[in-house]
């Protein structure tokens, strides 16, 4: 039928739409330019497909109910019925007309970012629009992105129902994702050819496939850093790790955009990235309790079971057995420390006692938090953008003051080298910088997990997510602050040892909250 496309131009399909031009045919298909007419006639395009195809039937339904989709990013759908032309027997659609679409622009030249980026916004929200209405687009590619009168809108003639058997009814091509022939219709297989027409739209290629069917498409690295992120998560070839369309607004600041994705997937999706999402969170803690060791609290008094008239005799009799406890400790603690300043007589250099500060809370942190610097003498840390830099400096015999960015006023407080006591403490946290439009998406606490390794230096040298939490994107940016952590490392037996510690970050509205727990030794 290819060869006689040609021959049907000038036919009139219906009784209302003359075929006035080509736009483009197949051997399975073509697509006409026509009219619908009216006091102000305009122009229209005309598709047809064979209709002795097995699945033409259900894209014939599913053309009609494409008549009552009404979105500014999607083309219209004004008609769909059966028609005969030369000799066989097919289905048609008509539609609204675009002027041109992204598959004619990219041979000529890549996108620009800000192009991308006007791009993605419809894109995305037309694809939430179909979600919404328990639909999936079923193959967007540079093809099925048009612009009529400087709108970007997608076709529409290739929607499906999620959750339906896929129609096979062309070859597969690279915007199919892997699971496209092989499963129900779902909004992951739209994810993955936004993926590959991103790529595809800066660069004029569209990512190579590996022969290897566990590996993910290689994301070329001059792509920009944002779309790249993007790009890398949406070609997953396992769906369950691919983001969704809500994590990609969120990624892109689209904040009313991903919070009216997650609503329009009612169904929980598999947490992968990242992302800051609005979606719903569990009330389980982030750690279970049997995996930490408890911290060292005060041991409240324990209440007496004596009479109450016995309480004056303890009153007297306490404070005279605490006295004779710390005589009998300076009897022999005072040798020692005799010892101890005959042997620091001949060092170089001693270090004065510093004024004791109070200690940092432990439990919250802002985003907005500036670092305080320490004493020259000590490594120093300087905060740029957020973002800590090590200085490498010669210790001092003394412990000195250790930074703690952990105060919610946005303020820091040093521990002092009687605070630290030499081992198994945090020196320094680093939070993860998590923009205030990021942190507006969340509903409750986002709550992630990072088990490190640190050596006996104290530095970290590997990093995993213990607990991730719903959001790869909080959890990638919580490892990636976790590894930049500094401790003052642990000791057993008089050596120096390497240890582990699970460090908890929580996001929420109000901030980047952060805790830490040794686990060993």
């Amino acid at each position: 039928m290819h060869e006689q496309w040609n021959e049907c131009e000038g036919q009139i399909v219906g009784g209302n739409y003359p075929l006035r031009r080509l736009l483009g045919g197949t051997a399975d298909s073509a697509v006409f330019l026509t009219e619908i007419s009216g006091p102000e006639p305009k122009d229209a395009a005309i598709k047809f497909i064979p209709a002795d195809r097995p699945t033409a039937d259900a894209r014939l339904a599913f053309w009609k109910r494409a008549i009552d989709l009404s979105h500014p990013n999607l083309l219209t759908v004004y008609d769909a019925g059966r028609c005969r032309l030369g000799d066989q027997d097919n289905i048609y659609v008509v539609m609204e007309y675009a002027e041109e679409n992204l598959s004619e622009i990219l041979p000529q030249r890549a996108l620009s970012a800000e192009e991308v980026q006007d791009l993605l916004k419809p894109a995305l929200d037309a694809l939430v629009y179909l979600s919404s209405k328990g639909l999936a687009h079923g193959h967007l590619k540079p093809s099925n992105i048009l612009a009529t009168e400087n709108c970007v809108k997608l076709s529409s003639d290739a929607v499906q129902a999620v959750g339906a058997q896929t129609e096979i009814h062309r070859l597969r091509d690279t915007y199919d994702a892997p699971e496209t022939f092989s499963g129900p219709v779902n909004a992951k297989c739209d994810v993955w050819a936004l993926g590959i027409t991103l790529v595809e739209a800066l660069t004029q290629h569209a990512p190579p496939l590996s022969a290897d069917p566990l590996e993910d498409p290689a994301v070329p690295a001059s792509l920009p850093p944002l779309y790249s992120e993007i790009a890398n998560y949406a070609l997953r070839r396992n769906p369950k790790q691919r983001w969704s369309v809500a994590e990609i607004a969120a990624r892109l600041h689209l904040a009313p955009l991903a919070a009216a994705a997650a609503a329009a997937s009612p169904a929980p999706q598999p947490a992968v990235a990242a992302s800051p999402v609005s979606v719903p969170l569990s009330p389980e803690p982030a750690i279970p309790l049997a995996r930490l060791k408890p911290a060292p609290v005060p041991i409240p008094p324990r209440a007496s079971s004596r009479p109450q008239s016995d309480a004056p005799l303890l009153d007297r009799v306490l404070p005279i057995a605490l006295g004779a406890a710390v005589l009998v400790g300076l009897v022999f603690a005072l040798p020692k420390i005799s010892n101890f300043r005959e042997q620091s007589t001949s060092r170089s250099t001693v270090s004065t006692a510093e004024p004791s500060v109070p200690q940092a809370s432990t439990s919250q942190v802002s985003e907005s938090q500036a670092a305080s610097m320490p004493p020259p003498e000590q490594s120093t840390r300087s905060a740029t953008d957020g973002r800590a830099s090590e200085k490498p400096a010669e210790p001092p015999l003394s412990a000195s003051p250790a930074v703690l960015r952990m105060n919610p006023d946005g303020s820091s407080a040093a521990k002092t080298s009687g605070d630290v006591q030499g081992h198994n403490q945090v020196l320094d946290q680093v939070l993860p910088q998590v923009s205030p439009k990021a942190l507006a998406t969340i509903q409750g606490t986002v709550r992630v997990v990072v088990k490190v390794g640190v050596d006996a230096a104290g530095n970290v040298t590997d990093s995993k997510l213990d607990t991730p939490g719903p959001s790869k994107y909080f959890a990638g940016l919580a490892e990636k602050a976790a590894q930049q952590w500094k401790f003052s490392g642990a000791e057993q037996d008089g050596h120096g040892v390497p240890s582990a510690w699970l460090l908890r970050f929580e996001f929420s509205q109000s901030g980047v909250h952060a805790s830490s727990q040794q686990s060993t030794p």
